[in-house]
């Protein structure tokens, strides 16, 4: 395991105590899981954003953001990205 210091706001040293708090768990280990779920966020919203300017694959977006397949199409449903493929070319190729 690395170790990083930075610095940061009274703000958020504020909020990092109630988080802790709240957790009942040490501000190491919150502090771990707060960077954990910001990296999570990022490989997403920049996958995402990749998918959007069709830059990646959908697959390779998944792969990006540590998600599967499934779960990259639904995030980009939900984001609303034009997968270059209409339900009009879905239903042609269906019928």
């Amino acid at each position: 395991m690395k170790v990083i210091t930075a610095r940061i706001g009274e703000k958020q040293f504020e909020d990092l105590k109630n988080i802790e708090k709240e957790e009942q768990t040490e501000r190491a280990e919150v502090m771990r899981k707060l960077l954990a779920n910001a990296i999570k966020e990022w490989k997403v919203r920049k996958a995402l954003e990749l998918l959007k300017e069709h830059k990646v694959t959908l697959r390779r977006a998944a792969k990006l953001a540590d998600a599967s397949y499934a779960e990259m199409l639904d995030l980009a449903s939900n984001a609303d990205i034009d997968m270059g493929y209409s339900l009009k070319e879905l239903r042609k190729d269906l019928a």
